[in-house]
């Protein structure tokens, strides 16, 4: 976590931002005087991902400067499951805390819109500048049947970590991406303990197993010069399908390709193989440069300048969260300010600057102390630019549970569905209509 002093000159620096803001007349509304209003705004969230306390370093600048509308997060933890069945609960209104603002996932937004859990955004209220300086994907996500449902509280799109000390041969210069058959061409010799394997990624049996997948599906389509834009978000050709699974897992007659241990590995496993070298490759998020480079009194670092990031060898899955008002709030205007102020350029630059959180907004990349602190924020800005959508639908968990289900059968049984079968299964699923198994 932040150091107290860490978080005086962070909120010290917020601060200046907010000044600067006032004295030059841009001040937003969310940050102008307002009257008085009872009671705390409750933002429900899971907990943080990034790193120093991003997030509640910035809700106490919230606080310091709208001290008659503070506002406090509410921490959710348990599984991705768990937290989203507390998030409906929270909507609901069936938790002793009422909730105000929901911070989801991005996948979340159709879901808790089309069931009335989150307020839509009034048409006379749309904040257009701020949408206007928000990346495209972050902002498509936002919405659902064409109608504004929240704004983002950061980014995020899968990437690629390489160690360059352990690339063969040594590169001359910092490579500006990668290939498939480029990382199955690190492969270790039989018996290598550091590199064991390639490659790992996220192969739990959890959502990262959709995201690894869908990322492995859109690479292999792209390879093949397929069609994109379907329906379902993903290819229906089972030729595809088992190209992909066979690269997730690697195949039995070539070794050293993918970790065997993948299967057990959510990101924090990944990010610890890759730490002790054990890997030369890894797919992540980008918050994960931050976990390796500083210090910790309960893991070792790796140096900046021996870590490559680049784009995936295809999209990558576009993830991050979202802010949305409870429809039930009493408080929809202040929480639509606060909402407005979380995910503006100044907040955006702090979060990214200090907790290693994918900006929103574009312009942060090009910021002088966003590049000092974070070498690739191109890369990470590209990659958001490249990623695309899971599918948005209101049944998404079944969804995404579809799709492991159908990975782990075409693993087990080599690839015999039809692609009538295929489309057929993923449509019930985007539809709610199968039953969970």
């Amino acid at each position: 976590m932040i150091s107290e002093m860490g978080r005086r000159s962070w909120l010290m620096l917020g601060a200046g931002l907010v000044a600067g803001a006032v004295l030059g007349g841009t001040m937003p509304a969310a940050l102008r005087p307002s009257a008085a209003t009872s009671g705390e705004l409750v933002i429900v969230s899971g907990v943080e991902d990034g790193e120093g306390g991003a997030r509640q370093a910035l809700i106490d600048l919230w606080n310091q400067t709208h001290p008659d509308r503070l506002a406090r997060i509410e921490l959710v933890s348990g599984s991705a499951d768990e937290q989203h069945d507390a998030m409906i609960r929270y909507a609901k209104g069936e938790e002793p805390v009422k909730a105000d603002i929901l911070n989801l996932d991005v996948t979340a937004i159709a879901e808790f819109a089309e069931f009335g859990h989150i307020a839509e955004w009034p048409a006379g209220a749309t904040p257009r500048q701020l949408l206007a300086e928000l990346l495209e994907k972050p902002r498509e996500s936002c919405y659902y049947r064409g109608k504004l449902w929240a704004l983002p509280f950061n980014a995020d799109a899968g990437v690629l970590f390489a160690r360059r000390g352990l690339l063969r041969p040594p590169p001359p210069t910092t490579p500006a991406a990668f290939t498939w058959t480029d990382i199955v061409a690190q492969r270790p010799p039989a018996g290598s303990a550091t590199p064991r394997a390639a490659f790992a990624g996220q192969l739990d049996g959890y959502e990262g197993l959709t995201v690894n997948a869908l990322e492995a599906l859109w690479t292999v389509e792209m390879e093949r010069g397929s069609a994109v834009g379907h329906p379902l978000g993903v290819s229906t050709d089972p030729a595809i399908w088992s190209t992909a699974v066979a690269r997730l897992y690697g195949t039995p007659g070539d070794p050293g390709v993918v970790d065997p241990g993948s299967t057990a590995y959510r990101e924090s496993e990944t990010t610890e193989e890759f730490l002790h070298k054990r890997v030369v490759f890894m797919r992540n998020w980008p918050v994960a440069f931050r976990t390796l480079v500083e210090d910790s009194d309960q893991r070792a670092t790796v140096a900046a300048a021996d870590i490559v990031m680049t784009p995936l060898p295809g999209p990558g899955v576009l993830g991050g969260q979202n802010l949305a008002v409870v429809s039930g709030s009493s408080r929809g205007d202040d929480a639509r300010d606060l909402i407005t102020f979380l995910a503006g350029e100044p907040s955006q630059r702090l979060l990214m600057q200090v907790g290693g959180f994918a900006a929103a907004t574009g312009a942060t990349y090009d910021r002088d102390e966003i590049r000092a602190a974070h070498p690739y924020a191109v890369t990470i800005r590209e990659a958001i630019r490249h990623s695309r959508q899971r599918l948005q639908t209101p049944y998404y968990p079944r969804f995404s549970e579809e799709i492991r289900t159908l990975v782990a059968e075409i693993r087990q049984n080599g690839g015999t569905m039809t692609a009538d079968g295929l489309r057929q299964r993923l449509l019930d699923a985007s539809l709610g209509r199968l039953a969970p198994r």
